[in-house]
């Protein structure tokens, strides 16, 4: 359980870097990124339920981590986008 919770938390630390670098040559990338991600790691679940047996299983469970943190990646972005936009209004007011 210990090994999942590290990848989630590497996956989130990976995406929101990636995330920030690559916003700033193209802004619509900071939610792109995280999503194919999850889009990807979501096709490989489904595909290794297709698998079975313990190896389909630990593949599973492992991609299960990623889409979880592609998910909080996204979700966290989104805050900060919020936060960053409400500073922004109370400075301009």
């Amino acid at each position: 359980m210990a090994i999942m919770y590290m990848i989630v938390i590497f996956t989130v630390t990976c995406l929101l870097l990636l995330s920030s670098r690559m916003s700033k040559k193209v802004s619509s990338l900071k939610y792109i990124i995280p999503l194919i991600i999850g889009v990807i790691s979501l096709g490989i679940v489904i595909i290794s339920s297709f698998y079975g047996g313990l190896t389909g299983f630990g593949i599973g469970v492992i991609n299960f981590a990623i889409l979880i943190g592609s998910i909080l990646s996204i979700i966290i972005i989104l805050i900060s986008e919020i936060i960053k936009s409400k500073i922004l209004k109370k400075t301009y007011q």
